[in-house]
């Protein structure tokens, strides 16, 4: 199964979105059936938003948890994005930075998440130069 990227991108925002602190200072859980819903991601199949979620807590971008059953995964809940998640997704945030960073990793053939960081670690630089002397 192929990680989309664009489903990580929104993935990521959707959650970020969502999280809830409550007045007991416990986060909400966030269940996959509504991700899936969500205006944002109904252009991924639940499959995709799935296994998407799976490569996010496996990098330590979310919590999460997988109740699995003999059949496969039962329940997927997220709480809350993690200090790394923020930070990524503040970078891949800006829809212009976005469209840079996807542009070489389609052209480089090269999709996994630690690429995409260093594409965007090689392109921050000139962007805040740019951004300065605007």
């Amino acid at each position: 199964m192929q990680l989309n990227l664009n489903c990580v991108r929104d993935t990521l925002m959707t959650i970020e979105e969502w999280s809830v602190l409550n007045d007991d200072l416990e986060f909400v859980d966030i269940y996959l059936e509504n991700i899936c819903k969500s205006s944002k991601m109904l252009k991924y199949t639940k499959p995709d938003i799935a296994y998407t979620i799976l490569i996010l807590k496996e990098a330590g971008f979310i919590s999460a948890a997988i109740d699995h059953s003999s059949d496969g995964m039962d329940i997927l809940y997220i709480s809350r994005l993690t200090y790394s998640g923020h930070l990524f997704l503040d970078t891949i945030r800006p829809q212009a930075f976005w469209e840079k960073i996807h542009s070489i990793a389609d052209k480089t053939g090269l999709k996994s998440l630690s690429v995409i960081m260093e594409i965007a670690d090689l392109l921050l630089p000139d962007t805040l130069k740019s951004a300065l002397h605007s």
